[in-house]
Order: structure tokens, then C-alpha cells, then sequence
């Protein structure tokens, strides 16, 4: 009985610790490292809101596009076949990447556009980033 009353007083006394240990604040912020393919060269590694146009040539296909703009980005090509065709409906025959409609113009979207477009964030093919990379800093107590 008397092991059992000990053990339970050692758990309160550590409990009551804790809280007067954990009473300063602790603030954790996490951001986009936009420096992970910055290193690349290529326009849209190295801004992640640089987008472009392209008007479809008779006989080119969706992965030499890709490959052309987007080569050495390290971004994954089935992603951005994905999203360039649910970007660009009206260049696809039902939204097929075998489809591409030759003479129409496509928007080639950004890293950002992309990922507003996974997240469904709804934003304009045009839209250029309204302001830089925000930082939040916190410091004190």
C-alpha cells in the first residue's frame, strides 16, 4: 500500500513540475524552402511563380513540352501533365494527354499555380505573386 501511495505522490510532484517549466510561450512557424530548387537551372525552379504560354505545334506532344520548359526543375512530369491538362481543358480532347489540340495556347503554370491547384485554391491563370516571400520571425517571451 505504502509503494502504491509513493509511486502516485512521485507522478503528482512530476506533473506539477512540468507545468511550472512549461509556462514560457514556445511559438513553431514552418515556411516553404523555396531554395530546394533554386539550385536548378531553370526559370521555373528558380521562381516559384514564373509561368509562361505556349501555342501547340502540329505533331508536338504534352511530355516534349514538358520536357522543354520544365526539364531539369525536378519536378515530377506525371504531376505536371496533370495539372496542365485540368488547367487547359479547352487543348485536350476529353481531357485526354494524348489529345492536344495543335494551334491552341496553353498556360504553363508556376510552382505556386500548381500547388494553389492541388490544394483547390482558386486563382487566375495571370496572376503574378502580389508581393515576395513573407517571413515571420518571433522572439521573446
Amino acid at each position: 500500500m505504502f509503494k502504491k501511495i509513493s509511486v502516485i505522490l512521485a507522478f503528482l510532484l512530476t506533473v506539477l513540475n512540468f507545468n511550472n517549466l512549461s509556462s514560457e510561450p514556445f511559438v513553431v512557424l514552418s515556411y516553404n524552402n523555396s531554395t530546394e530548387l533554386g539550385d536548378r537551372d531553370n526559370e521555373f525552379a528558380k521562381d516559384p511563380d514564373y509561368f509562361t504560354k505556349h501555342r501547340i505545334s502540329p505533331g508536338e506532344s504534352l511530355n516534349l513540352i514538358i520536357n522543354n520548359y520544365y526539364g531539369n526543375s525536378g519536378l515530377n512530369k506525371y504531376f505536371l501533365q496533370l495539372a496542365i491538362v485540368s488547367l487547359n481543358s479547352h487543348a485536350f480532347r476529353n481531357r485526354n494527354v494524348n489529345y492536344m489540340v495543335a494551334d491552341e495556347s496553353i498556360h504553363l503554370p508556376s510552382i505556386n499555380q500548381i500547388t494553389k491547384l492541388m490544394k483547390g485554391i482558386e486563382f487566375k491563370l495571370d496572376e503574378e505573386a502580389s508581393s515576395g516571400t513573407k517571413n515571420i520571425y518571433f522572439f521573446g517571451g
